[in-house]
């Protein structure tokens, strides 16, 4: 008897739970508890489904990159490069097929740069990969053993070679902690399979960026989104959520994927369309709670943040690597320095916060415990961003900008290089 009261008690508490989260991740946020910089999303409740020979297209691409002896199908291909290429509405009302146990979203937007710049910036060894989207990565890095790092000459090379029959091909295996999300404030780490193909269509060049999660992530740790237009972000170390009494909960992305498509669509003016497919599967206790709007957020704080830096008229990709060579190469006794000058200043910036006025996170930041928070990749990652920020003209929290060069310190630890330069991460 007493089983079936502690089993029923169990489910009782399990309901309640279930329902709290479901409140927590599906209910709008109220008036004032938008984080700054972020933006309601206006989705249709009957969303009109995607085309069926588009996902025809988007069947074939998944196929590939799960098993290397499926065969790409290009003739499969050309309805959904020839939706993402012309479509002139917004397909935002658009919903793809249910993947990976999440609802799906599709995002179009045009960025003032061709394929070649992007790739550049985007598949540049000594361009860490989250300098790209800071506003949704804040680590990234590629796993050893991935085709990406054995290639002898940069995808943009690739280029003039193009054809519409002869893709090329590149796989990888990334691991990749984000920022926190818009909805629950909660950031997470996952790896993640990619697939990275080129090729022509209809005369203009094109890169498709495959990715599906390999795994459930790490649990779900506290942060709080400080500046979403300025890339400021805390980051507790603590597991859980931002969220008063379900704050204990333990939160995971169960599963996602996406399909990212550039288009260059006039290398002359330059500019080139933007496509995303999106799925995710998060929530708690396996439960699915993640809706179209919250994911529709999370592709717009990306590509407005890659917007940001791709577009930026004072950055190229080769001042940008080369600016970041002396961050990524100094000895660890100066990262040390320059962190604990950041987690001060840090603190002087955010110390009246309201969302750092918890009594768990004013402990991190006093006295400048927050340089005890973070460990060498996350410290590493901080002054790349730091630096990116310098170079972008945004107000920083630590001086980078007049460093002078420093030789490749023995002392740092190859893992730790790697990670920092979107190289090779030891496998997991």
């Amino acid at each position: 008897m007493k089983n079936k009261k502690q089993s029923c008690s169990l489910r009782f508490r399990t309901l309640v739970f279930a329902l709290c989260a479901l409140c927590l991740f599906a209910a709008p946020a109220a008036a004032g508890d938008e984080p700054e910089g972020l933006m309601s999303v206006d989705l249709s409740s009957k969303p009109k489904p995607l085309a069926g020979d588009v996902e025809k297209g988007i069947d074939n691409l998944f196929a590939v990159l799960q098993d290397r002896s499926a065969m790409l199908s290009v003739a499969d291909l050309q309805p959904m490069l020839d939706f993402v290429a012309n479509v002139d509405a917004d397909p935002k009302d658009i919903e793809p097929a249910k993947r990976f146990g999440g609802r799906g979203i599709c995002l179009r937007r045009d960025v003032s740069s061709d394929l070649g710049r992007i790739l550049k910036f985007f598949y540049n060894p000594g361009i860490p990969n989250y300098l790209l989207c800071p506003a949704v990565l804040r680590m990234s890095g590629w796993r050893e053993g991935c085709e990406f790092l054995t290639r002898s000459k940069g995808l943009w090379e690739e280029l003039p070679s193009l054809s519409e029959t002869s893709p090329v091909m590149v796989r990888g295996r990334e691991y990749e902690e984000t920022t926190p999300d818009s909805f629950a404030e909660a950031y997470y780490g996952y790896d993640l399979n990619r697939l990275i193909i080129l090729l022509k269509y209809q005369g203009r060049n094109v890169l498709i960026s495959v990715s599906q999660q390999d795994g459930k992530s790490e649990v779900g740790r506290k942060g709080a989104i400080l500046d979403d237009t300025r890339w400021d972000y805390f980051y507790s170390g603590q597991e859980g959520l931002n969220r008063g009494m379900i704050g204990w909960m333990d939160t995971f992305t169960y599963a996602s994927g996406s399909v990212q498509i550039f288009v260059e669509q006039d290398a002359d003016a330059p500019r080139s369309t933007v496509f995303l497919f999106k799925w995710l599967k998060a929530g708690w206790a396996g439960m699915n709670v993640v809706q179209r709007s919250h994911i529709y957020d999370g592709t717009l704080r990306y590509v407005r943040s890659f917007a940001k830096v791709v577009e930026s008229p004072e950055l190229t990709p080769e001042y940008l690597a080369e600016g970041l060579h002396n961050v990524l190469t100094m000895p660890e006794s100066r990262v040390d320095e320059l962190i604990r000058e950041y987690a001060r200043n840090f603190e002087n910036r955010f110390k009246d916060d309201p969302k750092l006025q918890d009594s768990d996170y004013a402990k991190v930041i006093r006295d400048g415990g927050y340089a005890e928070v973070l460990d060498t990749q996350a410290r590493r990652s901080v002054l790349a961003l730091e630096k990116l920020k310098s170079m972008l003209g945004m107000e920083t929290l630590v001086t980078l900008s007049d460093e002078t060069p420093h030789p490749v310190a023995q002392t740092v630890p190859a893992d730790v290089m790697a990670a920092a330069r979107h190289e090779a991460v030891p496998g997991s």
